[in-house]
């Protein structure tokens, strides 16, 4: 196993941003916009190749105007949000903002399993910083039971973790399943990878539901780590009913994207979608995450 960060190392600035990400009842209310290749299959699934970077960075700034103050941050990256909508100030003073590390194009390699995942080039978690970032995040695809695959993946992520605590930033790691068979094996590999992972020291993990009766068991493997629920495409009803009975077991709240935004996709009919699905389906997430758990009652003191 790798070097490990236990979260009492990470420095006085780093829990500082840690509350600039989280609401002032330390809960994670994400706005989640930081979709590249999976944002333009939303647009255009026969072709998405076709969709310009315009309308995806139009589209993102769309969802954070209509959201106005209510996230507690909200997730980009560099390639069409990072730097052009905090330098327009797009993004309110107020709302925190988490960027993505890790770069796309993932192909199956010859076992059938996804390649290992790599960092964006010319691009890192100090850069992050020095643009106006609070925390960074990587999507990672894993399981804990690929042997050189998992190993590797915990290459990356160590390597994450410890730029993010350099740059005194927290970091959301993201364990994404693949190949799962049925639902137990889903709740198997949801649950281990993140035993597997908590070690490894990341200051939040980001995770979806490990199926009905399984998130107390999700809970005591993250150890000390507060955890937030992603809604992982699923319809918004689902995510609704997955996040109240995570936050029965530890939770800390959510990030969220299609099954907030998805109804918004169309440009002439986007402002209403705003105010009839988006605005009250983040509403209804926060009021159910308010009875989740503190990540300050989770994590240790700063050093």
């Amino acid at each position: 196993m790798t070097e490990s960060l236990d979260p009492s190392s990470w420095s006085a600035g780093a829990y500082r941003r840690l509350s600039r990400v989280t609401n002032a009842d330390g809960h994670f209310n994400v706005l989640a916009v930081d979709h590249r290749d999976a944002l333009r299959s939303e647009f255009n699934a026969e072709d998405p190749d076709s969709v310009p970077a315009s309308t995806l960075t139009r589209f993102k700034a769309d969802m954070i105007d209509g959201m106005g103050q209510t996230p507690s941050a909200v997730m980009l990256e560099s390639e069409y949000s990072l730097p052009e909508l905090l330098n327009d100030q797009t993004v309110p003073s107020s709302l925190g903002v988490f960027g993505a590390l890790e770069a796309q194009g993932y192909e199956a390699g010859d076992d059938g399993d996804p390649t290992v995942n790599y960092f964006m080039p010319d691009w890192s978690a100090d850069q992050l910083l020095r643009m106006g970032g609070d925390g960074a995040k990587i999507l990672v695809l894993y399981r804990h039971d690929r042997g050189e695959h998992t190993d590797a993946q915990d290459r990356f992520i160590t390597d994450a973790v410890q730029q993010a605590h350099q740059a005194g930033m927290p970091i959301l790691v993201e364990p994404v399943p693949f190949h799962m068979k049925d639902a137990e094996d889903r709740r198997t590999v949801v649950v281990e990878s993140a035993r597997r992972i908590a070690p490894i020291g990341p200051m939040i993990l980001k995770v979806p539901f490990p199926g009905t009766g399984a998130c107390a068991d999700l809970d005591q493997a993250t150890g000390p780590h507060p955890w937030a629920l992603l809604s992982w495409g699923v319809p918004y009803v689902e995510f609704r009913d997955q996040l109240a009975e995570a936050v029965e077991h530890g939770c800390s709240g959510f990030t969220v994207g299609r099954a907030l935004w998805r109804e918004a996709l169309a440009i002439d009919t986007r402002a209403d979608a705003v105010e009839e699905y988006v605005r009250p389906r983040f509403a209804e997430l926060c009021a159910i995450a308010s009875s989740g758990r503190s990540v300050f009652d989770r994590v240790a003191s700063p050093t």
